[in-house]
């Protein structure tokens, strides 16, 4: 048994299908596929970044600040009036 496929389904809906080849690689598998479910996809498309949840560099001293000390520093970008 010189190839072979490993199939992992995980608690999140994913499957992973690893195959191996022993006579090209001894160490692990030579080729990996993860499949997604669609519920799974549209969760990852509409996530969003939280801009309070950043940390902003401050450039006059080297340090990050909040959302809240980099907007009163003038560090963010203008939130087009939302």
């Amino acid at each position: 048994m010189k190839q072979f496929t490993r199939t992992f389904i995980n608690d999140d809906g994913t499957t992973c299908v690893w195959k191996y080849d022993l006579n090209k690689s001894t160490s692990g598998p030579i080729e990996t596929t993860t499949s997604y479910p669609k519920e799974y996809l549209g969760t990852v498309e509409n996530t969003k970044d939280n801009k309070t949840d950043k940390k902003y560099l401050n450039p006059a001293n080297g340090k990050y600040v909040s959302y809240q000390r980099a907007r009163a520093l003038g560090l963010t970008s203008p939130s087009n009036g939302k």
